[in-house]
């Protein structure tokens, strides 16, 4: 796992230090090659024995092994001077990094999880909600009952209205929406399955869910003009639709809807 999606992963516990070190590192990649622990710690002001402590918190073994990691993450993110290339190559980074997030294991798990559930609500506020509608756009077509909704009254609505074996799909990239976390917690009460999509484990929402999914952050790529929050989002949709889709009876529905507007187009 690189080393921006360690931060992440690892965000709750960083101290005031950890993030200090943080900074200092993602802003100075590229000069950070020859220095000893002791040159960074000087650069930074922290203890060398806080830097020690910061790669053992992000499950690095040594100091060595997380400026390695750091310089990949540069080498990968190197900048060119052509907009294609650089778009290019930032959606290469981003698609890697969410990569390292996912497993076999847990996206079979979560296939089992729509396919079990009654009933599935995906939502999202914001730049989320456009996720939470694709998702729902394809799950529907499959033959599965889903909804998505990214207005808060409506979500809390809808929540309210959830029972067991219905399954509640929140993305949120901070997990501090108030109005994904409520609408969680009335799900919970009704015995509902919540799943999170986020950036940051340990957060109020990731503590409601059954199942976290853990998606990389676009802004850990330096460069202000780059905006795409839904990218890792997406990828993770395209994954679970693959797998859905070896399903013969979804990709028989899914047929089905294609043929019945096939004559209006």
């Amino acid at each position: 796992m690189n080393f921006e999606n360690r931060i992440q992963k690892y965000n709750a516990v960083l101290t005031e230090s950890d993030r200090k070190i943080t900074k200092y590192l993602l802003a100075n990649k590229v000069t950070i090659r020859d220095k000893t622990i002791i040159d960074l710690a000087e650069e930074i002001q922290v203890s060398p024995a806080s830097i020690t402590r910061f790669c053992k918190k992000i499950d690095f073994s040594t100091f060595q092994q997380m400026k390695y990691s750091l310089i990949g993450t540069s080498t990968e993110n190197k900048k060119s001077d052509h907009t294609f290339d650089t778009v290019y190559n930032y959606y290469q980074t981003i698609i890697k990094s969410t990569q390292q997030f996912f497993s076999e294991e847990q996206t079979a798990r979560i296939v089992n999880l729509i396919l079990d559930s009654n009933k599935v609500l995906f939502c999202g506020i914001g730049n989320s909600g456009l996720v939470a509608h694709e998702f729902n756009s394809r799950i529907y077509r499959m033959g599965i009952t889903s909804e998505s909704v990214t207005d808060a009254h409506d979500l809390l609505m809808k929540s309210s209205l959830l029972k067991e074996n219905d399954l509640l799909v929140c993305f949120s990239n901070s997990g501090k929406t108030k109005p994904i976390i409520d609408s969680a917690k009335i799900a919970k009460s009704n015995k509902a399955t919540i799943m999170v999509v986020t950036n940051f484990e340990q957060t109020a929402l990731t503590k409601l869910a059954d199942e976290v999914v853990l998606i990389s952050s676009y802004k850990y790529i330096d460069d202000a003009k780059f905006i795409n929050s839904q990218l890792p989002g997406l990828f993770l949709l395209d994954l679970l639709t693959y797998k859905l889709l070896n399903h013969e009876d979804l990709m028989r529905a899914r047929q089905r809807t294609l043929d019945a507007i096939e004559k209006y187009s």
